[in-house]
């Protein structure tokens, strides 16, 4: 599956949204507190949370790709290991 929906403006690829929103509302949840999470941990918070939407970790991975595109979550490594955070600049009230 292809989670990408992207439009085209003077040549340059901008990532719309991925299918369905809901999925990414359950990613940005399974943060928790957090402000960092392994990707592993990640994915099985979602699936924790979503209470067994079906949804593959590559599916996972691409919605991640895609919110990571449009600056909604930002990737790291940390002890050699892909990580996720929220972008703290797109949370509003907290300057």
């Amino acid at each position: 599956m292809e989670a990408r929906i992207i439009e085209a403006h003077n040549d340059e690829e901008i990532a719309l949204s991925t299918v369905p929103s809901l999925i990414e509302d359950a990613i940005l949840l399974s943060f928790g507190h957090s402000i960092i999470e392994f990707e592993a941990t990640l994915f099985e918070k979602f699936l924790r949370l979503t209470n067994g939407v079906v949804v593959t970790c590559n599916e996972f991975k691409e919605h991640l790709k895609n919110m990571r595109e449009r600056s909604l979550i930002v990737s790291a490594e940390f002890l050699e290991k892909q990580c996720w955070a929220r972008n703290m600049e797109k949370v509003s009230g907290f300057e």
